[in-house]
């Protein structure tokens, strides 16, 4: 009877033993891939930042080119307006006075839109990227405004 309580009691703390280290090494093991899925968290993370700053380089670029383009647009449209105000104001020299009126009020109107013109490109110059492309499309439907007023 000796030898079986020093068997079972073997056997028993054998078997403690044995699941205290397999304990060990599923901590182990759990800490391992924590710290992995730390790591690749800290990494996803980085590239995150890198890809943001990098769409925000390429989004600060365009919103240059575009208002570069919209200064050629804008001065155009200005170059044209300029052109249409001296032939307002040769009309208003060779015309009778009732003719005069009449293009007076033209000049007062082409004058109007070249003033519009030139507060869009000022407030241009001081738009935030993120109000850039509503501003855009507001300052490029009055280009095209004065452009089809000017082909009347």
């Amino acid at each position: 009877m000796k030898k079986i309580t020093w068997i079972v009691a073997s056997l028993l703390l054998v078997g403690t033993l044995s699941l205290t280290g397999c304990s060990d090494k599923t901590k182990d093991s759990a800490k391992e891939t924590v710290e992995e899925a730390k790591n690749d968290m800290d990494e996803n993370v980085a590239d995150a930042k890198a890809d943001i700053k990098e769409a925000g380089d390429d989004f600060e670029a365009k919103v240059k080119e575009d208002k570069e383009e919209l200064k050629k647009d804008i001065d155009d449209a200005i170059g044209k307006l300029d052109r249409k105000i001296e032939e307002a104001d040769a009309k208003i020299d060779k015309t009778a006075d009732k003719e005069k009126a009449k293009w007076q009020e033209r000049k007062k109107e082409l004058n109007a839109e070249k003033e519009e013109l030139q507060a869009s490109w000022k407030r241009a110059q001081n738009e935030t990227a993120d109000k850039w492309d509503e501003f855009k499309a507001n300052t490029k439907e009055k280009i095209a405004k004065v452009k089809a007023d000017l082909n009347d």
